[in-house]
């Protein structure tokens, strides 16, 4: 293993890096601009220096020993480090920027939100890219951390020393209901709630919503007859049946746009979650994802 950072070639990383993220010398020689030959001298430069062979080869990848394994998030995270700290030392001109950024959104809040945030960035950084990457919620520090993601929108989450994050607030559910619904016209009871069934969209396979807990603290309860996976399915089962569907107003007024159906307030309080932007500290003086933050929290921010 090599003893002393200032004897080590720290381009040797980056090289290091790419092979782990792409899976063979071609792959990294590609991504990195640099000749097959010069790789493959770089990955026994890594050989001798951690005293291992780093990737071993099945197929046609190299695949990770236990030791690459272990050093690639550290890797990946000090080189994100680094590039954040450069990019500080400079600035970041949105007209002129052509970066990437990736945001992790979880299914149930691309569509309300996504569509929005990509015509604000676009007016601003005609030529950046956005990609809009799903994850798991387990992963989500070390995706930060590696710049597998930028930044992350998702629920409140447990404390993290690793990461920062802003309040974007939060908003009402409203009750969807076919135009032309038997029962309800423009507003809708706790009891005709009560007394129709329901569809429930998540990508969860088990587990009550955030109606379902507050009925159960009121000792209700309802009848949910159908779980799907997309809204956009739960709309569909909606606009041909008397079963209702509860969802953010945001998303609910998207989706209504292209499919008319009523929307009104959910007969009962629910407690108020809110969304939150997610990013790592590491990133912290990027001045790059600092402009990003900025034009979220004034997007996709919520009045209570």
């Amino acid at each position: 293993m090599m003893r002393r950072l200032a004897r080590f070639d720290l381009n040797l990383l980056q090289i290091f890096d790419a092979i782990h993220a792409k899976g063979g010398v071609s792959a990294a020689a590609r991504h990195l601009n640099l000749s097959q030959p010069a790789i493959s001298h770089a990955l026994a430069k890594l050989r001798d220096a951690f005293d291992d062979p780093l990737f071993v080869r099945q197929g046609n990848r190299l695949v990770p020993t236990p030791a690459a394994r272990a050093i690639a998030g550290p890797v990946r995270e000090a080189l994100r480090g680094l590039d954040a700290a450069l990019d500080a030392a400079g600035q970041f001109d949105p007209a002129e920027a052509t970066r990437e950024f990736r945001i992790g959104v979880r299914l149930s809040g691309e569509m309300p939100r996504f569509s929005s945030l990509v015509a604000r960035v676009r007016s601003e950084a005609p030529h950046v890219r956005l990609a809009s990457v799903t994850f798991r919620r387990r992963d989500l520090v070390t995706a930060l951390g590696n710049g597998d993601l930028d930044l992350a929108l998702d629920v409140a989450l447990p404390a993290d020393d690793r990461l920062r994050r802003h309040y974007l607030g939060t908003e009402p559910l409203v009750v969807v209901a076919r135009k032309g619904h038997p029962r309800v016209a423009r507003a809708i009871d706790l009891d005709t709630y009560l007394g129709l069934d329901h569809v429930v969209a998540t990508a969860r396979t088990h587990g009550p919503g955030v109606e379902d807990m507050a009925l159960d603290r009121m000792g209700l309860s309802r009848r949910v007859a159908v779980r799907c996976q997309h809204a956009i399915t739960a709309w569909q089962i909606i606009a041909s049946s008397d079963m209702l569907f509860a969802l953010s107003r945001s998303h609910a007024e998207v989706l209504n746009a292209i499919w008319p159906m009523q929307l009104v307030d959910l007969p009962l309080a629910v407690e108020p979650g809110g969304s939150y932007l997610y990013w790592h500290h590491t990133a912290e003086a990027d001045p790059g994802l600092g402009w990003l933050r900025a034009i979220i929290a004034d997007e996709l921010g919520a009045a209570d």
